[in-house]
């Protein structure tokens, strides 16, 4: 993580130019959970990267791979693909119709998001035609590393590949098209929540100079810059700065609700889930 980190903040060091800090904790997550999800760094935060396809999601939609990061012409052009998907998912009056008309009429969203995606030139229409090519370079990626024959384990895209070979867990379980869609769920989840939480925390903080001079005094005390803390120092070493992160995300929520299915029966908390066979097109 430390190395992302400061990767990105050479990123800052741009005078006479404004930075659009959710595009830049974005770059920072995507790395970060690309690396965890698929063993690839796309190489977003580094300074001056070739992917500032961001600045012009238009583009992002209309073309190809960029060459960013590393790992073939799929990985870029997933990448892309992911990266325009994410930005465009906004509930001002720039983003989809159907989600805007989800929080007015939530009976109603999937409907029209049915009838727009159909038709050209909507942005519903640009997100459906997104996520197809999401799915066919997230295929290829999956595909590519099936093949590779002396993969690592440091990552969850090789991991689950080399519990399906080991025959730990059945292979009808963790089919091709099942194993894309956790990958892409673990990538997606870990990078659009992080660069969220991240914005919405330096936006509030910005607000409340008091907050932001107790929050400064508290990291610097922890030591030289150049100390990197451990996992146990972030853990036990930062109080406030648990309870502004914590503050933050009870202002700004990513997502209110989180629905899930069981694949098997299950109970938890006294309460019993009954198993639900859930389509692989549902996904």
């Amino acid at each position: 993580m430390q190395s992302f980190i400061e990767s990105t903040t050479q990123n800052l060091d741009t005078p006479n130019e404004d930075i659009i800090f959710s595009n830049l904790s974005l770059r920072l997550a995507t790395d970060l959970i690309g690396d965890a999800a698929f063993g690839v760094n796309f190489g977003l935060s580094k300074p001056h990267s070739v992917c500032e396809s961001m600045k012009s999601a238009n583009n992002v939609n209309g073309g190809g791979g960029s060459g960013c990061g590393s790992g073939g012409d799929e990985v870029s052009d997933f990448i892309n693909q992911h990266i325009y998907s994410t930005t465009q998912l906004k509930m001002d009056l720039s983003g989809s119709f159907s989600i805007i008309l989800g929080l007015l009429a939530p009976i109603l969203q999937d409907l029209f998001r049915q009838i727009l995606k159909r038709i050209p030139g909507t942005m519903d229409w640009k997100i459906e035609r997104t996520n197809r090519k999401l799915s066919g370079r997230l295929d290829e990626i999956v595909k590519k590393r099936m093949e590779e024959k002396n993969r690592t384990s440091k990552n969850f895209l090789s991991l689950i590949l080399n519990a399906r070979e080991s025959r730990t867990v059945s292979e009808n379980v963790f089919s091709p098209d099942y194993i894309s869609v956790v990958t892409y769920e673990h990538l997606l989840a870990g990078s659009a929540t992080t660069s969220f939480t991240l914005s919405s925390i330096v936006y509030l903080v910005a607000g409340h100079p008091d907050v932001e001079k107790k929050l400064l005094y508290e990291i610097d005390g922890f030591g030289p810059h150049d100390l990197t803390p451990t996992a146990q120092d972030l853990h036990q070493s930062f109080p406030y700065l648990d309870q502004v992160i914590k503050e933050a995300m009870r202002f700004y929520t990513v997502s209110l609700l989180v629905a899930r299915e069981t694949s098997n029966e299950v109970e938890i908390g006294g309460y019993l889930l009954p198993k639900v066979e859930v389509p692989l097109e549902a996904w």
